[in-house]
């Protein structure tokens, strides 16, 4: 019985512990490449730490990321979560994440004031940092 519970509190510390936002709004068709499978998202499905967003014509997509970060993604968009951890109790800060193609608005949340210096937001030519609260990007 002990192996059962030590079991499933390590299987479910791995999988739900990479879960980092929430898809808030879909328009049109939305996909998530997750470990090389190809999903469709819907509204209130959540997103991981390694997910690829990619969205098709006349797509878009709001994401609430878990400090309160807000995400918008227009058409035919490719946008990469490499990394959102922030744990302000421990005192962890890391995001990395990257658009690699199409439009973004960005708006921070708890990691805007907290550690804006440790915000990574790629782009094809360079990095944003943030020392805002919002901003909007498109990459061709």
């Amino acid at each position: 019985m002990h192996k059962i519970i030590i079991l499933f509190l390590i299987y479910s510390t791995t999988t739900f512990a990479q879960s980092v936002a929430i898809a808030k709004s879909i328009t049109g068709t939305v996909k998530v490449k997750r470990d090389n499978k190809i999903i469709n998202i819907k509204k209130g499905n959540r997103l991981d730490n390694g997910d690829i967003v990619i969205t098709k014509e006349k797509s878009s997509i709001g994401i609430i990321f878990d400090d309160g970060s807000r995400l918008s993604l227009g058409a035919k968009t490719l946008f990469v979560i490499n990394k959102f951890i922030v744990k302000p109790s421990l005192n962890k800060f890391d995001v990395d994440i990257e658009l690699k193609k199409g439009k973004a608005l960005f708006s921070s949340g708890k990691i805007g004031k907290l550690a804006p210096q440790s915000v990574k937001f790629r782009v094809p030519e360079g990095i944003i940092g943030i020392r805002g609260t919002e901003f909007l990007v498109e990459v061709e």
